[in-house]
Parts: structure tokens; sequence; C-alpha cells
């Protein structure tokens, strides 16, 4: 047993050493609110969590435990973190896909920058999209989230309606929540949010 576990420490203790605690630690709600919603746009409920579990050794950390908590799945009789209505609330707090630029967080913007309208094709990908979303909202209740990774619109056209076609509500809402991981983790590589 590691000195951490057996004193009961967190396994996201706070970094020592150089500047000491990671400064999410010390920032108060609202500046901690401003950091996570460059990785995750989340909602209450996992903003909320995420600020109770401090300290965090490191950003990723922060990732980590948000991946934890909303992929945990009840086990044994015991709850889950959050109930299946949050988990939903935590996935629409997310952008849709294909929504307008100005609709869009800027690191949304970012990741949904290729295929933007500009030709006829792009306009009809781009009201695919709007068909796919509502129909996946109407069929699943929450919203579509999926990991764009640098593909264009047109690419995910038919992953997405596969989802749709294919897919059932509770293994799309963990798909969905996993994607929001990806999509975090691909952020923090990309921003200085250290």
């Amino acid at each position: 047993m590691s000195r951490r576990q057996s004193t009961g420490q967190s396994s996201h203790a706070p970094a020592h050493g150089h500047g000491g605690q990671h400064a999410i630690n010390s920032v108060s709600r609202s500046e901690f609110d401003v950091l996570i919603e460059r990785l995750f746009e989340a909602a209450p409920p996992l903003a909320n969590h995420l600020f109770a579990r401090r300290p965090y050794a490191k950003m990723e950390d922060v990732i980590d435990e948000a991946e934890r908590a909303v992929l945990a799945r009840q086990e044994n009789g015991h709850a889950s973190v959050f109930s299946g209505e949050q988990l939903v609330q935590i996935i629409n707090a997310h952008p849709r896909l294909g929504a307008p630029k100005e609709t869009l967080s800027e690191a949304s913007a970012l990741e949904q920058s290729a295929g933007r309208p500009g030709t006829d094709q792009d306009a009809e990908v781009n009201a695919r999209l709007v068909q796919i979303n509502e129909g996946y909202e109407i069929k699943f209740g929450f919203k579509l989230v999926e990991f764009v990774n640098g593909r264009s619109r047109a690419e995910l056209v038919p992953v997405l309606q596969k989802r749709l076609d294919d897919g059932e509500r509770d293994s799309e809402l963990q798909i969905g929540l996993k994607a929001m991981m990806d999509i975090a983790r691909d952020r923090l590589r990309k921003v200085n949010i250290q």
C-alpha cells in the first residue's frame, strides 16, 4: 500500500515543489468555472462536482475526475455520481455539431471550423447535420456529441447518421460523454490551460 493510500490522501493531491499547489486549487469559484469551461463547457452538476473534488495535481487530473464521474455506472446498489437527468444536463451543455459559429465557444468554433458554408455541397452537408441533430435529440432526448478530431463535416455525416440509426439511448449517452472527455483532452493539448 502506498503512503498516499495508507494516509487516505486523494489520488489527485496537489503538486508541490516548484510552485506549490496547482493554480486551479486556489482560484475562486467563478475563476474555476472559467478555466474548466475552456475544457468542458461544463453544466453546473459537473462544475460543482469538480470544484468540490479539489485539489488537483495537474489539469489532466481534472479531466480524469470528470471522466470517472460521468462514466460511473450504478454498481452493487451504490448510486452513480450523477443522476440520469444530471448526465443529460451535462451532455446538453455541449454545442450542436454544425451550430452557427456565433453560438459556439471559442474552442468549439475552432474545432468545428472545417467545412463552413461556402459551397452548395457545404449547404447540403449543414442541412443534413441539422436533420441528424434534430432526429437524434428527438430519439434520445439529448444532444449528439462526437469528437470531430479534424474531420470535415462531410466526413462526419455518415458517422453521425449511423449513430442516429443504430444507437441505443444508454450506449449513446456513454459514447457522447466519453466524446466530451476526448474533446477536453484534445483542448488541453492545444491550448495553454496549465
